[in-house]
């Protein structure tokens, strides 16, 4: 196998990667078909279940509104609207109560469906005769029922379905209620046509022996249901939405769900007659509409997963074989240093791995001819760097030019410009300094003095420069040009967009250095001034100082510039070796032979 792969191209496994992604990615449109099908499922099974519904419905609808016709019969019959209580004359009263059981009885032989007929009235006896279909209550026996809160408001209702007592046994019964009212208006009683609820859920069933359903009034109360007796607990938080006269929803899940778990338990579908209002609803448990997905998707899973893992070892195989290589050659770089020995990678890769080693052979060969050219390049190298850093500022020139200049303005009468350009000469005459590197503390402080002096005619009053210079530390050497970038700084950056500013410059001898400070009372340095990305602090002429001082002195320079926004202020300090005049020279020639 590893001889094999030595020679197996990247193209073949990055084919091989390919059809792995493609795998994942049928797999990925599988399920996607299956949630698109289960969708449209739902969406076919809703429709039909709304057809069917609907014409349930109306075959409900027109059995209710005959029982409804039944009582509307009855409430306008003068047996029931003309009878009235006579005291006194039994007899009389029992051929009218026996001609109103009879009217009564005879609508439950004509109309099979209606079990039995009730009449709450005070003007009547509470007596019938114990196979009778009829019964006679008070009135006031009305108000203790459950039902009664029903129709107290109105004239008719339907009441849902209820056990009632018969010479049967016990029955469930769904009853139409409807107030008598006599000729002239005066309150009669209620009569209330108990129909078979078997007969009604025999009508809301149909065909679907197994089907889940309900029939709600105008008002949203169950008439009569088929089915899970749980049905109005889980229909109750949807039944706002059932405003539409035909529609489905989702319940919400009532369970965990797991890989191929619904997001719904139900599917509630509905249909609301148009004209009384009521609607019938039917709830299918969400597994039985997507039963058969579920089964595809199983399948198409088990599939699509099994060649995933599949092509997961065939990769984790090639992946293996294809980073060995890549680790030699990141070991192999990671310990090379510029001068370690011979390199040790293979060289019977066929392969774009072999082409890779031999290329970093070649690389790295280059690498350590250059590098033992540079090596001889180095000394000269930093004489050269030291040099040019001295010679970046050729005041030759300029120094010539101050003197033409000078003289101009004082012939012109201008001797503000003719002090400044005198100062100024002055500086380019300590600059040149006859080519030396160090001058003297004394000399660098005039060169200091004289650029102050030129700001000072600028700022006028403003600007307050003091200088604590002892006379021990005055004859000792420091690099020339040092301290005026760092009072450039302050007074540019410091004190900008400022009329006033202070500056104390300070020097001493403190264990064996020469330690030199200068405190301004400016703005302080901004935000992120030492972030590591900024290149270098300080501008250009701080970024001269720090080289020449690191080529000069390497570790035993070292400049700190400390403050911030918050506290008004700069502070920088620069140590240096303590040099004398027998020094000088050595620290130079040392610079120029280090390393």
């Amino acid at each position: 196998m590893n001889r094999l792969f030595k020679k197996f191209r990247i193209d073949y496994l990055m084919y091989g990667g390919f059809s792995g992604v493609m795998i994942v990615m049928l797999s990925i449109v599988i399920w996607l078909t299956y949630t698109l099908s289960t969708q449209e499922m739902v969406r076919m099974t809703s429709y039909y279940q709304q057809g069917l519904l609907g014409e349930l419905s109306n075959k409900t609808e027109i059995q209710m509104l005959a029982i409804e016709q039944h009582s509307l019969a009855a409430a306008r019959n003068p047996v029931l609207t003309e009878y009235t209580r006579t005291d006194g004359d039994s007899y009389s009263n029992y051929q009218k109560v026996s001609e109103l059981e009879l009217y009564l009885a005879s609508i439950t032989y004509v109309t099979p469906i209606i079990q039995s007929i009730d009449y709450y009235t005070n003007l009547m006896p509470v007596s019938v005769t114990s196979q009778s279909p009829v019964t006679f209550y008070r009135e006031d026996q009305a108000k203790r029922e459950n039902w009664y809160a029903v129709v107290e408001n109105t004239d008719f209702a339907w009441i849902g379905e209820h056990r009632k007592h018969t010479y049967q046994g016990e029955i469930n019964v769904v009853s139409f209620a409807r107030k008598i009212y006599s000729g002239t208006g005066a309150f009669q009683g209620i009569l209330l046509l108990n129909v078979k609820a078997s007969a009604l859920q025999s009508l809301v069933r149909g065909d679907s022996p197994d089907a889940n359903r309900m029939l709600l009034d105008s008002g949203g109360r169950v008439i009569t249901s088929i089915g899970d007796p749980q049905l109005y607990a889980k229909l109750a938080s949807y039944k706002d939405e059932m405003t539409d006269n035909s529609g489905y929803v989702k319940t919400a899940n009532e369970g965990r769900s797991g890989l191929f778990s619904p997001a719904s338990p139900y599917l509630i579908v509905w249909a609301k007659h148009a004209d009384n209002g009521q609607t019938l609803v039917e709830l299918t448990p969400w597994r039985k509409v997507t039963a058969g997905s579920v089964h595809t998707a199983i399948i198409l899973s088990i599939v699509g997963i099994s060649a995933i893992l599949l092509s997961l070892l065939v990769t984790l195989l090639l992946a293996h074989q294809f980073l060995k290589p890549i680790r030699l050659l990141l070991h192999e770089m990671g310990r090379y240093s510029g001068r370690a020995g011979q390199i040790q990678l293979p060289e019977d890769y066929r392969n774009e791995f072999g082409i890779l080693f031999k290329g970093y052979r070649k690389l790295m060969n280059r690498i350590h001819m250059l590098y033992v050219s540079l090596e001889n390049q180095y000394k000269r190298q930093k004489n050269a760097e030291l040099k040019a850093l001295q010679a970046m500022i050729n005041p030759h020139f300029l120094y010539n030019t101050l003197d033409q200049l000078n003289w101009m303005a004082l012939s012109a009468g201008q001797d503000k410009l003719s002090r400044i350009l005198e100062l100024m000469g002055k500086m380019f005459r300590i600059g040149l300094s006859n080519g030396e590197s160090l001058i003297t503390v004394r000399e660098e402080f005039v060169y200091a003095e004289c650029y102050v002096k030129i700001q000072q005619y600028r700022w006028e009053e403003g600007l307050t420069v003091t200088l604590d210079v002892p006379d021990s530390v005055k004859r000792l050497y420091i690099p020339k040009m040092t301290l005026q970038p760092f009072i450039e700084n302050a007074i540019m950056h410091g004190f900008n967009e400022r009329t006033t500013g202070t500056i104390h410059i300070a020097v001493k001898e403190e264990a064996g250095n020469l330690v030199v400070r200068i405190v301004d009372d400016g703005v302080g340095l901004k935000p992120g001034w030492d972030a590591p990305d900024k290149r270098k602090t300080g501008g250009y002429g701080i970024r001269n100082v720090r080289e020449r001082y690191f080529t000069l002195f390497g570790d035993r320079a070292a400049i700190e510039i400390a403050g911030s926004a918050d506290t008004a202020g700069t502070s920088v300090r620069i140590r240096l070796p303590v040099l004398t005049g027998s020094e000088t020279g050595e620290t130079e020639r040392a610079a120029l032979t280090a390393n």
